[in-house]
């Protein structure tokens, strides 16, 4: 081999310890990759087993709570139905709680609030049931003085019967739903949207845009939306022939100018209507009510100039 050649067979050989080089250090970048995702992931699953186990044994603890409670209220004569029914709810909830495999955030966190209010009500029952205990030792020795003092206690009682009465409102309320990113377009012959208000010979056409509100607490189900159009003498806008139709509130008749069948699944979902008036509305202000089976859900308004 003559000396030109040696210099070429070093370069050469330089080459392929550089390019073997590139190559181990792009493969220890892709495993440290894949490993680290993998220990994310494994620290994930691990936190929300760890979660999953502590949920887990407060329903159970909860419910044999609630089960000592159930029989200890029925042997003092109170009412245990609506109990009965939410130890099957929690047993229910556990048992689909054990069934999750995979890490599930928002199953935790609904969770992890159903079992606070579940300690709080154990709370209440634990009240409940000493005053249950008062009212039946007294009733064994009864007498005018002890009457003063059980009509008393029953007052205790149905303060808190209302108390109870509230704090189911209150649930009532927070589950129902809510209409955000109100918005209404008027539609002309051209089938061209324009938002806000409108001239009375354009506006004949009206769609109306929304989003379902976030809502932990509503359970997922099928709801009845309507709307409303209501015009500036207060009439709603209703038209068989164009989809409207009635519904029952307290025994009274209500009409809606359009209605949509959903199911509810908490994605912030967006609903649309239009409807077609077939003649131009009235000039003056028309309100937009957005109704959820028969409770209102938002409202806002426009204007036809």
């Amino acid at each position: 081999m003559d000396g030109s050649e040696q210099p070429k067979s070093k370069s050469k050989d330089k080459i392929r310890i550089v390019l073997i080089a590139v190559i181990i250090i792009l493969a220890a970048g892709g495993a440290y990759k894949i490993y680290s995702d993998s220990q994310a992931k494994a620290e994930l699953q691990a936190e929300f087993d760890t979660t999953k186990f502590e949920l887990t044994s407060k329903l159970d603890s909860i419910g044999i709570e609630l089960s000592d409670r159930i029989t200890e209220i029925a042997d003092l004569g109170g009412n245990i139905d609506s109990l009965v029914h939410l130890k099957d709810s929690i047993i229910s909830q556990r048992d689909q709680l054990q069934r999750t495999r995979r890490a599930n955030k928002a199953l935790i966190q609904r969770l992890d609030r159903k079992v606070t209010g579940y300690e709080q009500l154990l709370v209440a029952k634990d009240v409940e049931i000493e005053q249950l205990k008062v009212i039946n030792t007294e009733l064994l020795s009864e007498n005018n003085d002890l009457k003063v003092e059980k009509n008393q206690l029953s007052a205790t009682i149905n303060k808190a019967s209302d108390r109870e009465r509230e704090l189911q409102q209150q649930i009532s309320l927070a589950s129902k739903l809510q209409a955000e990113n109100m918005r209404v377009f008027n539609i002309n012959s051209r089938g061209k949207e324009r938002e806000g208000d409108f001239r009375s010979r354009q506006a004949q056409k009206v769609k109306v845009t929304f989003n379902i509100a976030n809502n932990e607490v509503a359970p997922v189900a099928g709801h009845q939306i309507m709307i409303q159009v209501v015009d500036p003498a207060g009439n709603v806008v209703f038209d068989v022939a164009r989809g409207s139709g009635s519904f029952q509130v307290d025994g009274k008749e209500q009409f809606y100018t359009s209605v949509q069948e959903i199911l509810f699944d908490n994605t912030k979902q967006e609903l649309s209507f239009v409807y077609d008036k077939g003649s131009e509305f009235a000039k003056g202000e028309h309100k937009i009510i957005i109704l959820s089976d028969t409770y209102e859900m938002g409202r806002f308004s426009f204007n036809v100039k």
